[in-house]
């Protein structure tokens, strides 16, 4: 199989928990590919979505917890008509940081003349 490979972008977020996100890559071109697999990778590996080929994107949604801040981390797959996996693509990370919270106001401002 050829090397998939894997970019991750932003499509919008909003304040709550939810990340909507969308991969990116370029096709793997063997004649007989069936799908791609998009996993998470920071912590246990997940399976996001399985994606037909020739696809070469996916929009999917992430949960994080409100307030949060960090790093995801996913690899893709490509799977051929036997069901023959690939090693995992490079991998490919988003940071995202959900703090709303506005910082404490100044304190004991003075005005006096010059």
């Amino acid at each position: 199989m050829t090397i998939v490979f894997l970019s991750l972008f932003i499509c919008t977020s909003s304040l709550a928990a939810t990340l909507n996100l969308k991969a990116t890559w370029t096709a793997n071109t063997e004649p007989d590919m069936k799908e791609y697999r998009l996993y998470r990778t920071d912590g246990t590996r997940t399976l996001i979505g399985t994606i037909p080929h020739p696809n070469t994107s996916y929009n999917f949604s992430i949960t994080v917890p409100d307030q949060s801040a960090g790093t995801l981390t996913f690899v893709l797959t490509a799977v051929d008509t036997n069901n023959n996996e690939s090693a995992d693509s490079a991998p490919a990370s988003y940071s995202y940081n959900l703090d709303t919270v506005p910082p404490s106001p100044p304190k004991n401002l003075t005005i006096q003349k010059q």
